[in-house]
């Protein structure tokens, strides 16, 4: 009775802070639906230590706003073209600006 109890109150406090989605996950173990906050917590630290100033492109002479609009543009039509997942697109945009933002004066050849 008391091993109930405790798991009981164990269980309420494990999804005090949970989504709805992660609650639909706790009965599947592999989902690690308990560790989910830890996790989303960590992934935003993440993308704000990787995030790139917004006047990223002002070191490109060669290489303007408008040309890159036009690159991403491809990069999604060969995305859909070729049936790749999203993150792969997300991924290829997100080298493509920072090795615009650190390369300086790259060439309209290069791209």
């Amino acid at each position: 009775m008391i091993a109930e109890e405790r798991r009981k109150d164990r269980m309420k406090a494990l999804t005090r802070n949970l989504e709805v989605c992660d609650l639909l996950d706790m009965r599947n173990v592999q989902t690690v639906a308990e560790h989910a906050p830890k996790i989303t917590t960590y992934l935003l630290e993440e993308e704000k230590r990787f995030l790139l100033p917004r006047d990223f492109m002002k070191n490109q002479k060669f290489i303007t706003e408008k040309m890159r609009a036009f690159l991403v543009d491809w990069l999604t039509e060969l995305h859909y073209k070729f049936k790749m997942w999203p993150e792969t697109l997300y991924v290829a945009i997100g080298i493509m600006d920072h090795y615009l933002a650190i390369v300086p004066d790259v060439s309209k050849e290069d791209l």
